[in-house]
């Protein structure tokens, strides 16, 4: 961790934490809302949002980030995450390493918080059935907690297999910060040729995403379909509602089915809306 952060005192080792993840919220919400406007012809769903559904995001992104605060500035001011000498090669494995890892992590904590025991903690979410990008860290004190297993517990844990590179953790954390906001516009601004399901396993599109808050179960996987398609959760028609959209053709329900829609198996002691 560069000297500079770690001399300071724990109320401006809080500050600096505070503002690097309000700025990249801020930012972030700001350039998924633009994009809402800018690109109103690849809107995802032409379905008005839950009435009071922005001051209820407003509310769990205020949980989220004082959870987040509060957990990576334990972290880093105790110094149990474990630093190496920074280099190229040391930043870069600790992205890739970090990208990888919260792939399965998160998979995992998120179909457990559809199981019927966890999913009262989950439902905070699920309020946005037509997301915004508000809605990415919109959730509840719980499931925020079981983010930061990702956040830091698992850097953590890494760090004792070889030390990391703080610059290649920090820049992971403002790729998944950046990319999970913004991923929950309501529009779909990517071409067709990341649509394809080669393409998938490194990045969803934004459709893709927008069918697990409609649907409520399927799709759990983080910003890439790798896991979904390991264990059988993903929907086969998501293409079709791809191109309907990418061609300006707005859904217009949330049940809007393609052709090749098969339902899925829900996961054994899951929960229903």
């Amino acid at each position: 961790m560069p000297e500079a952060l770690r001399d300071l005192s724990w109320p401006a080792l809080a500050g600096v934490v505070l503002a690097f993840f309000v700025t990249l919220t801020v930012a972030n919400v700001a350039l998924g809302f633009a994009l809402e406007r800018a690109m109103p012809k690849r809107k995802i769903f032409a379905v008005p949002l839950a009435e009071g559904q922005l001051g209820h995001e407003l509310v769990g992104n205020v949980v989220f980030l004082g959870v987040t605060v509060a957990t990576v500035t334990g972290a880093l001011g105790s110094g149990l995450i474990r630093f190496g000498e920074e280099s190229f090669a040391r930043g870069a494995a600790t992205f890739t390493v970090m990208l990888l890892g919260f792939q399965v992590f998160y998979y995992f904590l998120h179909r457990a918080m559809h199981v019927r025991a966890l999913l009262r903690f989950h439902r905070w979410h699920h309020e946005s059935q037509v997301t915004t990008p508000l809605s990415a860290q919109s959730v509840s004190f719980v499931e925020a907690c079981g983010w930061m297993f990702g956040y830091v517990a698992l850097p953590l844990a890494l760090s004792y297999v070889a030390p990391l590179s703080f610059w290649g953790l920090a820049g992971y954390l403002a790729f998944n910060v950046s990319g999970n906001i913004v991923g929950h516009a309501n529009v779909e601004p990517n071409a067709p040729a990341a649509a394809t399901r080669g393409a998938t396993l490194f990045a969803n599109v934004f459709v893709y995403h927008a069918l697990h808050h409609a649907r409520w179960t399927g799709h759990y996987s983080f910003q890439a379909a790798t896991m979904d398609r390991l264990f059988g959760t993903e929907y086969r028609d998501w293409p079709e509602l791809y191109a309907r959209v990418s061609q300006g053709k707005a859904l217009t329900s949330l049940q809007e089915r393609g052709d090749s829609y098969a339902p899925l198996k829900a996961p054994a002691g899951s929960g229903s809306r």
